[in-house]
């Protein structure tokens, strides 16, 4: 059970609190509405009064998860600097905090949750984190930086390039390949070459 005991009001931050720790700890196949409330400390009835099933407890996990990401996202943007730099800073910072973050990137865009279209909150919150980047490629177009082709296309092409990194450098693959640089090197090629690909100067940045 755990020892950090949750204030009266926050009981439902302290169930998606306690949630994380235990798919940390034992996976997300173990994970369990009667588990997290052991862990809380509190009855077995009482996570259902916030969610209605584990399902909807990894909804709003997810929901967070966006929310942060796109405001983390959108923090690096510079004002002043060109579209393609921003781009970049985005593209590290979609990294960073995924890396810094490694369970919660892989409940929010795994396959864990059921009928994820089915949240329209859920559905709202990835679209805004989404709409960072895709603001960046409008912009590209509208000044010239970046190639002209359709935004969702140009935002899609770079974002699959960063996510898929994510997802292999969470799951170790890079360091099981043994490559010879470190994993920040790789980290500022790989988004270097999202960004340079949706560029009209290959050069860039």
């Amino acid at each position: 059970m755990s020892s950090t005991p949750y204030h009266h009001g926050n009981l439902r931050q302290a169930l998606l609190d306690a949630a994380l720790q235990l798919i940390r700890e034992h996976g997300i196949e173990q994970l369990s509405l009667r588990a997290i409330a052991r862990e809380v400390g509190v009855s077995q009835t009482a996570p259902y009064r916030h969610f209605a099933d584990k399902n909807q407890l990894l909804v709003e996990i997810a929901r967070q998860t966006f929310e942060e990401l796109a405001s983390h996202c959108q923090q690096a943007v510079q004002p002043g600097a060109s579209t393609p730099d921003n781009i970049h800073h985005c593209g590290l910072a979609y990294l960073e905090f995924a890396l810094a973050n490694p369970e919660r990137y892989k409940l929010t865009f795994g396959q864990s949750i059921e009928h994820r279209d089915e949240y329209p909150e859920l559905v709202a919150a990835g679209m805004a984190s989404f709409s960072v980047l895709l603001k960046l490629m409008e912009n590209g177009i509208a000044d010239g930086s970046l190639i002209d082709q359709d935004a969702r296309l140009l935002a899609n092409t770079c974002w699959s390039s960063i996510h898929g990194c994510a997802s292999l450098a969470i799951d170790g693959f890079y360091q099981r390949q043994c490559l010879l640089v470190s994993n920040d090197q790789l980290i500022n090629n790989m988004v270097t070459l999202a960004t340079r690909a949706v560029c009209k100067n290959p050069q860039h940045p």
